[in-house]
C-alpha cells in the first residue's frame, strides 16, 4: 500500500507537471547537494558493517583467478576473505527526485507524532555513498557466498587458491559509491580498484587516521594520482587506419557498446549470453545503456529485503559473471531515469567497465521536454577517464600511458530531444582532452540530423563556427563508416553484397552450424536494431572516436545477434540491441 501510494502521487505530479510546463530543462531527476561525511559517525560505521562482506566479495571476484569445471550442476560456494575497510575520505548526497527541476519533487504523506495526515513532504529516495576505501589485510575473517550467477549454466566455476598472495597485496584502495535506497537495501554503484594511490605502512596510516580525526588531514597525501602524460598534439585526419609511426604509442584497445535491455525476461539467462559474447571478444572498455536497479527485482526465487541489494543491480550481475571468466573490470553506474511500478521504483541508467584503471569519473544531464512523451525520460551523459599502460617500453617512447576519454549516453526519442542531447553531449566532449570515445544507443539512424551534427554535417546554433563540415576538428567520426568504407575492406563488402542480395539481407556468422538462428550483420547495412524474432533493420547504436590522430580504427565488429531456444523451445536473444565492438591502435 505505501508503494502504491508513491506511485498514485507520482502519477497524479506528473500529468499535471506534463501539462503546466514544456520548455526543456536540465535540471530534473535525481537531485541533491553532497555534503561531508564523519568518518567516525554512527550512520558511516553501521553502513560499512552491512555492506562490508559485499565490497569484499567485489574485491575477491576482481582478484581471484577461477578455474574452469565443465558438467557442475550444484551451486557453488566460495569461501571468501573479509578484510577490514577503513574509510579515508567520503561524503554523501541525500537524493530526491525532482519532477520538473522547478521545485515539483516526487511526494509522500507526511504524518504527526499523534499518525494524523498533516500533508505532504519531498519523498528521500535513497542517500548516495561517495567513499575513498583503504583496504587493512592484516585483520581477516572469512565467510561462504553462494553463487545463484551460473546455476543455469553449463559449465560451473570453482576458485584458485592460488590467489590468496594478490589478495593480501593488491587493490588496497578502492574507490566506491554506494547507494542506500528508499527502501534501506544498498548497492555498490562504483567499484573502482586503484593500486597506484599512495600505499601507506600500517604506522603511517595510523598516522594519518589520527590526524583525520583532529581535522588537519589533507586528503591530497592519499588522493594523488599519477601524473597526466604528457600534451598531444590534436591533428584532422579523416582516415588514419594506416598511420604508422615507429615512435608510435604501438598499443590496441578493444572497445564495445551494449543495450542489456534492462529485466526484460528471459534475464536470468539472456545475462549468460552476454557474458558469453563478451567473453569471447574480451573488450577492455564496455558501455552498458538501459541498466536496471530494483529494489524488489531479485535473482532469488523468493524477495528477501535482507540481502542488500547486490544481486537487484544488473552491473553486479554482469560483473561477478565476467569476473568469474577471468575478465576483470573496474566499474561505474549512473541511474538516470526512474520508473514507478507496483513494487517500488526502478532506477535506470548507463555503466562504463573498463580493465584499465579509471582515473577520474563524471557525468551531465541532458535537457529534456517533460510535456513531450517521447522526451519525458531523464538522459544522462557519463564520462570516465582511463589511463592506458605500455605492456613494453622502448627507448625511443617518452611515454608509459594514454589517457582516453571514454563518453556513453542513451538519447531521447523525441526529434527536437535527441538533438539537443548530441548538442550538449559535443560540446561537454570537447571540453575535455582528446582523444575521445562516444558511443551507446543513441535512438536514431545514420541521417538524422542529431547524428550528422555529431559527425560535423549538420549545423546546431553555429557549433561549427569554421565551417559546416566540422574543419575545427570538434566532430567525432564513425568508426563503423570508417572501417567498411577502408580500402581493404573493399572486397569484403563487395562480396557481402552479392551475399546480401542472394540471401535476403544478412551474411551468416562463420563457424556457426545453425544459421538459421544465428545471423549476423555485415559491412554494407550495419544494422542493430532490433534483434529479437527478425531480421534488425535500423542501425541506431554507435561508436565515434574523436577527429584526431591518436587512435586509428583496426577492426569493427558487431555481435549478439544469435538465438537460444528456451525450455518452452521460443527463441531469446541476449538484448533486442546487437553489441558494437571497434578495436583502435594507439599511437
Amino acid at each position: 500500500m505505501y508503494h502504491f501510494s508513491i506511485i498514485l502521487l507520482f502519477s497524479i505530479i506528473l500529468l499535471f507537471i506534463n501539462n503546466t510546463f514544456s520548455e526543456p530543462t536540465s535540471t530534473a531527476g535525481i537531485i541533491g547537494e553532497f555534503e561531508s561525511l564523519s568518518l567516525d559517525s554512527k550512520e558511516l560505521n553501521k553502513l560499512l558493517d552491512q555492506i562490508e562482506p559485499t565490497i569484499n566479495l567485489h574485491r575477491y571476484f576482481y582478484l581471484n583467478k577461477f578455474q574452469k569445471v565443465d558438467n557442475l550442476k550444484n551451486r557453488i560456494k566460495y569461501d571468501y576473505p573479509i578484510f577490514e575497510l577503513q574509510v579515508i575520505e567520503g561524503k554523501l548526497q541525500k537524493q530526491f527526485l525532482s519532477l520538473n527541476g522547478k521545485g515539483e519533487n516526487l511526494k509522500q504523506p507526511a504524518y504527526n507524532s499523534y499518525g494524523q495526515h498533516i500533508g505532504y513532504k519531498d519523498f528521500h529516495i535513497g542517500t548516495l555513498y561517495d567513499l575513498t576505501l583503504h583496504v587493512d589485510t592484516t585483520i581477516q575473517q572469512s565467510k561462504q557466498y553462494e553463487t545463484f550467477i551460473r546455476n543455469q549454466s553449463s559449465t560451473t566455476i570453482v576458485e584458485d587458491y592460488k590467489s590468496k598472495r594478490i589478495l593480501e597485496s593488491k587493490c588496497r584502495y578502492l574507490s566506491i559509491k554506494l547507494l542506500r535506497d528508499y527502501a534501506k537495501l544498498i548497492t555498490i554503484q562504483q567499484f573502482i580498484c586503484n593500486d597506484e594511490k599512495q600505499k601507506l605502512s600500517q604506522e603511517e596510516y595510523q598516522q594519518q587516521r589520527q590526524q583525520q580525526q583532529q581535522n588537519k588531514y589533507d586528503s591530497n597525501d592519499i588522493l594523488s594520482t599519477i601524473s597526466s602524460t604528457n600534451n598531444i598534439k590534436n591533428k584532422n585526419n579523416n582516415n588514419n587506419i594506416d598511420n604508422i609511426n615507429d615512435n608510435d604509442f604501438n598499443e590496441t584497445i578493444k572497445i564495445m557498446s551494449y543495450n542489456t535491455w534492462n529485466f526484460n525476461e528471459p534475464w536470468k539467462d539472456r545475462r549468460i549470453l552476454m557474458a558469453d559474447l563478451i567473453e569471447k571478444e574480451s573488450p577492455d572498455v564496455i558501455s552498458f545503456q538501459e541498466v536496471r536497479f530494483s529494489a524488489w527485482d531479485s535473482e532469488m526465487k523468493t524477495t528477501n529485503p535482507i540481502r542488500m541489494g547486490e544481486e537487484r543491480n544488473q552491473v553486479q550481475h554482469l560483473f561477478k559473471l565476467l569476473g568469474e571468466r577471468n575478465l576483470k573490470y573496474n566499474f561505474v553506474y549512473l541511474p538516470s531515469m526512474i520508473y514507478p511500478t507496483n513494487t517500488g521504483l526502478q532506477f535506470e541508467g548507463l555503466s562504463i567497465f573498463s580493465k584499465h584503471e579509471i582515473s577520474n569519473t563524471d557525468s551531465i544531464k541532458l535537457s529534456r521536454e517533460i510535456s513531450k512523451t517521447e522526451d519525458a525520460h531523464q538522459r544522462s551523459c557519463l564520462r570516465v577517464e582511463i589511463n592506458v599502460k605500455k605492456t613494453t617500453l622502448n627507448s625511443n617512447q617518452s611515454e608509459n600511458s594514454k589517457k582516453i576519454n571514454i563518453f556513453t549516453s542513451h538519447f531521447s526519442l523525441e526529434t527536437d530531444g535527441s538533438k539537443r542531447n548530441a548538442y550538449e553531449s559535443l560540446n561537454w566532449i570537447n571540453s575535455f582532452k582528446k582523444p575521445h570515445l562516444f558511443m551507446g544507443d543513441l535512438n536514431l539512424e545514420p541521417n538524422e540530423n542529431a547524428i550528422q551534427f555529431l559527425i560535423g554535417n549538420y549545423n546546431i546554433n553555429n557549433y561549427y563556427k569554421h565551417s559546416a563540415n566540422g574543419n575545427n576538428n570538434n566532430n567525432l567520426i564513425d568508426t563503423w563508416v570508417e572501417f567498411s568504407n577502408h580500402p581493404n575492406q573493399e572486397f569484403e563488402k563487395n562480396r557481402q553484397l552479392q551475399i546480401i542480395k542472394d540471401n535476403g539481407g544478412f551474411v551468416n556468422v562463420p563457424g556457426i552450424e545453425d544459421t538459421d538462428k544465428c545471423k549476423e550483420t555485415d559491412l554494407v547495412n550495419g544494422y542493430t536494431f532490433p534483434t529479437l524474432y527478425s531480421k534488425p533493420s535500423k542501425r541506431i547504436d554507435f561508436l565515434l572516436r574523436s577527429n584526431d590522430s591518436i587512435l586509428s580504427v583496426l577492426d569493427f565488429k558487431i555481435g549478439g545477434r544469435c538465438s537460444k531456444l528456451s525450455p518452452f523451445n521460443s527463441p531469446f536473444y541476449s538484448s533486442d540491441h546487437t553489441s558494437i565492438m571497434t578495436t583502435f591502435k594507439i599511437h
